[in-house]
Parts: structure tokens; C-alpha cells; sequence
């Protein structure tokens, strides 16, 4: 028996193919295919860990000064990284919000010139410094991660650089690394502050910074 969805999967708009979804198209009863429509278009509402009110108030802001896409995409990133338990959440905002100082850098202050030749990162092209600086909430940086980061979340169009990025995936990089990382796993201990943050900083840099954010974010993601 054939799979429709196997179908959809393999389709490239070939004549045979076409030929095959219009006998469908004119064999299939009106009411079955509404039903089919009404259900491919409906995309069920992302659950909502963190409000618009709940990230304000963490990093210390108006609350007009977030887009209503920032919450919607921080939302989607908790999701799809599964950073959905309080413990989890409170690191990853803490840790974030500091990296970025409370939302308001979504990239690299510098012009990322002294990345460049960095092999390490697989910049090895000219201008891949530049191109490949640091962008999200936990500053993404070199072609290596740009890619497997556009690997992952299947857009290309991440390899575009820094810009891109900071625009549309400020969050979902973040997580990308969280993920990477194992960070989940180590929230799911019961980490200190200290802990979390020689994990993502490599050292204590930030701390009591990072230990403000987090008594707020303890205060607003309760559970």
C-alpha cells in the first residue's frame, strides 16, 4: 500500500507525478479533502514556557522593547531543545541574558577581523572571520559551527553570517550549543551558578552577573 506522505516526500513536480495527484485530486470526496486542508494548514500553537512579561522582567527591561517574534522564537527554541524544566530554563536565561547583556546584543561587538585564518573554527577563507563572528545569545562563531548549526535547523541560508543569525535564530543558536553541550544534563543535577558557568564560560567570567540573572529568573520561571 502505498504512503501518501511518501509521496509528498519525493515529489519534484515531474509529469507522471502530477498526473497521479491530479486523478486524486478528482477521485478523493470534497469533504475528506477539506478536512485534509483545514489540517495541513493549521500549525498547532507553540506551548509557551517564558512570557513577554517573565523575559522583561529577567533582563530588566520595558516590556515594548521585545518583539513579539523574540518571545515566540525563545519559545520555539526551548521546545525544540528541549530546555523545559525550571531548572533548565532558569540556567539557559541566566547564562544568555548575561552573554548578551540582558537581549540587547545579538552579535559581536567587534568587526571579528582578528577570526580570520582561525582553522580551528574552519575559517579558512578570506573573510570568513568577518562573515562568521559571533551572533545569538551565546555568540555562535566560525564557519564550522555556522554550518553545523545550518545543518541542523535545514536553513542555508545561516551561512549567510553573523546578520542572519542575529536577526532570526538569536535563541535557537544558543540552544544549538546548549544541546551540543550536554547542558540539560547538567541542570538536571541541580547545578550551582559557578557550575553552569564554567561550563559555558570556560571560566567564571561574569559571575555575579550571571548569579543576578538568575535569582531573577528563579523568581519569575517557578515550578
Amino acid at each position: 500500500m502505498i504512503k501518501l506522505i511518501n509521496c509528498a516526500s519525493y515529489y519534484v513536480d515531474s509529469l507522471h507525478q502530477n498526473n497521479a495527484w491530479s486523478y486524486l485530486q478528482n477521485n478523493v470526496d470534497e469533504d475528506v479533502l477539506a478536512e485534509f486542508a483545514n489540517l495541513y494548514r493549521t500549525v498547532p500553537d507553540n506551548k509557551t514556557y517564558v512570557t513577554l512579561h517573565q523575559l522583561a522582567e529577567i533582563w530588566e527591561c520595558n516590556e515594548y522593547l521585545i518583539e513579539d517574534e523574540e518571545v515566540s522564537e525563545l519559545n520555539r527554541c526551548l521546545e525544540l531543545f528541549k530546555i523545559n524544566t525550571p531548572n533548565r530554563i532558569r540556567h539557559f536565561l541566566s547564562q544568555t541574558a548575561h552573554e548578551s547583556g540582558g537581549g540587547k546584543w545579538k552579535k559581536e561587538l567587534s568587526d571579528g577581523r582578528y577570526l580570520e585564518n582561525r582553522e580551528d573554527l574552519g575559517n579558512f577563507n578570506e573573510g570568513d572571520g568577518p562573515r562568521y563572528k559571533g551572533a545569538g545569545y551565546i555568540q555562535m562563531t566560525g564557519r564550522y559551527n555556522y554550518q553545523k548549526f545550518a545543518d541542523y535547523i535545514k536553513d542555508p541560508e545561516v551561512m549567510n553570517g553573523y546578520e542572519y543569525v542575529a536577526q532570526n535564530y538569536p535563541f535557537a543558536s544558543a540552544g544549538f550549543w546548549w544541546e551540543s553541550n550536554n547542558m540539560n544534563e547538567l541542570c538536571d543535577t541541580n547545578p550551582t551558578v559557578d557550575q553552569v558557568t564554567r561550563r559555558v564560560n570556560g571560566g567564571f567570567n561574569g559571575l555575579e552577573n550571571r548569579k543576578h540573572y538568575h535569582k531573577l529568573a528563579t523568581l519569575q520561571i517557578t515550578g
